[in-house]
């Protein structure tokens, strides 16, 4: 595998995390902004540790590990059950982006087309392999967050900084589960990426800790710029805050849809969050049978398209899904990474 730098890693899971400021709500009211940080900074621990075990063989593939650390039927279930966690979170990622779409156009585009395009577009990239994702993701990367950076400075005029007071009238018993919440979705995705991305050292780690840093940086701007600009009330009235934040900014003539930037950074991001997550299941299925990755990418792509033409219609079924993936995402997954870097150290070790 030819090496990824540590600025390519960040690209990648950068322009991953970004997707969500897109579609992420204002239900947390004016004090998002700082679950947003807390959970940026929570998320630091949970990526050095999913990167602790293929630090153990730097040479070596992520998906390899578990077979050699559990046995052969240890592994295989490993494997099996990891796919079947980042096959939910696929469904999760393109159903949102079909949501939001179909919302924003006013349902003109039938849910195949939109789910076709988007997982056509994300296994092309996913099988091409991880280096090509992250070529694609580094020039990526500065469109969306200059696309990001840009609603905001247009909108500093029209934020009215008073949104946020009192901050933290609700006091702080709630915030320790909200964060929990975030460091499942958008956060975890982080484990994905250490997975893919595995086997190269260091510099991957380090890569992904910079990113999640400046992704929680993000957020919570994007997040203070809703409550400034909507005020707190209306930011939690409306389905998509940035989408109407930036449907209602004011600066001339010579740029008036704001919007067009929200829906085109959110096509990019949801094909590079999708592409990452179909590597991830297409490298459990090839380390869990004799199926090759390409086989998995475009098994994941199918089934997956199956399910979302299936459930798009029920917001409220998208809504329960998804809650239920975030209670169970981050410990399934700490208890996989601790375990899997558990029996790797203890090997390397005799």
């Amino acid at each position: 595998m030819n090496p990824i730098s540590s600025r390519q890693v960040t690209g990648v899971l950068l322009v991953v995390l970004s997707g969500w400021s897109l579609t992420m709500t204002a239900q947390d009211g004016r004090d998002g902004w700082i679950v947003l940080l807390l959970a940026g900074l929570c998320s630091l621990p949970v990526a050095a540790l999913c990167c602790l075990a293929s630090e153990r063989m730097p040479q070596g593939d992520w998906f390899q590990l578990p077979r050699a650390a559990f046995g052969a039927v240890g592994g295989t279930l490993y494997m099996w059950t990891l796919a079947a966690l980042a096959f939910w979170s696929l469904c999760m990622t393109v159903l949102s982006g079909v949501i939001f779409l179909r919302t924003v156009s006013g349902g003109i585009w039938p849910v195949w087309l939109l789910t076709a395009a988007l997982l056509v577009c994300a296994a092309a990239s996913a099988q091409h392999g991880v280096r090509q994702l992250a070529l694609w993701a580094q020039p990526m990367v500065w469109l969306v967050v200059l696309a990001l950076l840009l609603s905001l400075v247009l909108s500093w005029k029209q934020l009215d900084f008073y949104e946020l007071r009192p901050i933290l009238s609700g006091g702080v018993k709630d915030l320790p589960k909200r964060v929990y919440l975030l460091l499942s979705v958008p956060f975890g995705e982080v484990f994905y990426a250490a997975a893919v991305l595995g086997g190269q050292g260091t510099r991957i780690r380090n890569g992904l800790l910079r990113a999640c840093v400046l992704a929680g940086v993000l957020l919570s701007v994007l997040y203070l710029r809703n409550i400034c600009l909507l005020g707190a009330e209306g930011a939690r009235g409306v389905l998509y805050p940035s989408y109407t934040a930036a449907s209602v900014l004011s600066f001339g003539e010579a740029f008036q849809r704001g919007e067009v930037l929200i829906s085109g950074s959110l096509l990019v991001c949801t094909v590079a969050r999708a592409a990452l997550i179909l590597s991830f299941f297409a490298g459990c299925v090839r380390a869990g049978s004799t199926c090759q990755k390409s086989h998995g990418v475009w098994l994941g792509a199918i089934l997956t398209s199956a399910i979302c033409i299936l459930c798009a219609g029920s917001n409220q079924a998208f809504g329960m899904a998804q809650e239920l993936y975030q209670i169970l995402f981050l410990p399934v997954v700490v208890l996989a990474a601790g375990a899997l870097f558990a029996k790797v150290h203890t090997k390397s070790s005799l």
